[in-house]
């Protein structure tokens, strides 16, 4: 899998804008603008996980991070949790995915968490000064397509230390093993 560029951010903040823009266009008159921005919100999060799983190379656990973002995701919904906070857990749980599939230390994870902060800030302005959803969307995934500049920051072995340090580890093992046996043999 190819690593998440800043283009590819660039290109999928256009696209979720644009698609906001366009469900407000279409459903803004039958739909009620908390409803409408809810399952924008919604629909916004679940592209941008889709794009993590596409340009991750890890498998494992895709099926039930997506199950545990849709039962979050209807349990805000069932419980009717205020718009604010169900930004929150979106802006949460796209950092998480995020911190699982592509930070190797607690620090990268860190600066990933302070740009969907300076994320969360930005879209906040664009929609106190705009009073657009799409405009919104756009701040934050714009700053989100950043987060393929955060340095992973988890030491690395190359294959062939690692399995000299085990060879000689488990050489130490047997060795020990070994040496044991002999005195045990040699002792009346």
């Amino acid at each position: 899998m190819k690593k998440p560029g800043i283009i590819d951010g660039i290109i999928l903040a256009l696209v979720i804008s644009i698609g906001a823009g366009a469900a407000n266009l279409v459903f803004g008159a039958f739909v009620g603008y908390g409803t409408l921005f809810q399952l924008t919100l919604l629909a916004a999060t679940l592209a941008y996980l889709l794009y993590l799983f596409k340009r991750s190379p890890a498998r494992a656990g895709r099926v039930v991070v997506l199950a545990a973002w849709g039962t979050l995701s209807l349990a805000g919904w069932f419980f009717d949790l205020p718009l604010f906070e169900q930004v929150l857990l979106q802006a949460g749980f796209i950092w998480l995915t995020r911190a699982l599939y592509f930070h190797g230390s607690l620090f990268s994870a860190a600066l990933d968490f302070g740009l969907v902060s300076a994320g969360l800030a930005a879209g906040a302005w664009a929609m106190v000064n705009t009073g657009s959803l799409a405009a919104a969307l756009w701040s934050f995934f714009l700053l989100q397509s950043l987060f393929s500049w955060i340095p992973s920051l988890a030491r690395k072995q190359d294959g062939e230390a690692c399995r000299q340090q085990t060879s000689r580890s488990s050489f130490q093992s047997a060795h020990r093993v070994a040496a044991d046996a002999v005195r045990k043999l040699t002792q009346p």
